[in-house]
């Protein structure tokens, strides 16, 4: 098991953790299919708190790059009341908070990941940027490495990270080799959006969280 001390500090990309915990990203169309696949359709009210959501987003991102702590007051919170999580039977922890550092060519660029776990198997992700802006890739080793701390190793693991413009889901199963596989980015930002496709496959993973 992947101890979560020091790992999620040391570890710099998807190369460093691959080599150190054994992972690969598997080459199967089929691994994972949750995220696209059998996803629920919204109801009238899912549809208006989407709308409610981008609209207040909209109005504080016009200002400017949004902070952990707004991301998550706007976007994050409203997206897991909206898809269940925040009642019975789901339970929520916020255990950790690691500092996100990366070397840029004119800058050292420096941000925060907020963490949230729901049933010990779905992994939230929050990425803060006061000054550049923070791509959800840069974020994804840190993920993988808490997502491979899970003491569920007998079930799959799903993940997602934001930094509020953009979206990307991952899984994560544990065999001989531990695999994984990423989603394709869902943004925010533009006018035409797609947080309602971040809220069907939210929907759809508290349902095979449930199984």
């Amino acid at each position: 098991m992947v101890s979560r001390i020091g790992i999620t500090d040391n570890i710099k990309s998807l190369s460093d953790l691959q080599t150190r915990c054994n992972l690969r990203q598997t080459d199967s169309d089929h691994f994972f299919v949750e995220w696209f696949e059998n996803l629920p359709e919204l109801n009238p009210q899912e549809k208006v708190g989407i709308a409610r959501i981008k609209q207040r987003y909209d109005y504080h991102r016009i200002d400017g790059l949004l902070l952990e702590g707004t991301i998550n007051l706007l976007v994050v919170s409203p997206l897991l009341e909206l898809a269940g999580f925040l009642d019975p039977p789901f339970r929520i922890r916020s255990p950790y908070g690691i500092a996100l550092e990366l070397d840029d060519p004119e800058e050292t660029i420096r941000g925060f990941i907020d963490t949230l776990v729901v049933q010990e198997q779905l992994w939230i992700l929050v990425v803060e940027s006061k000054r550049t802006s923070i791509p959800v890739p840069a974020a994804l080793p840190q993920l993988l490495a808490y997502m491979l701390s899970n003491d569920r190793s007998d079930r799959p693991v799903f993940g997602m990270a934001t930094n509020g413009d953009e979206f990307v889901f991952l899984k994560l199963t544990f065999t001989d080799t531990p695999q994984y596989d990423v989603s394709r980015t869902f943004s925010l930002f533009p006018r035409r959006h797609e947080l309602g496709e971040v809220l069907q496959i939210l929907k759809r993973l508290g349902q095979v969280l449930l199984e």
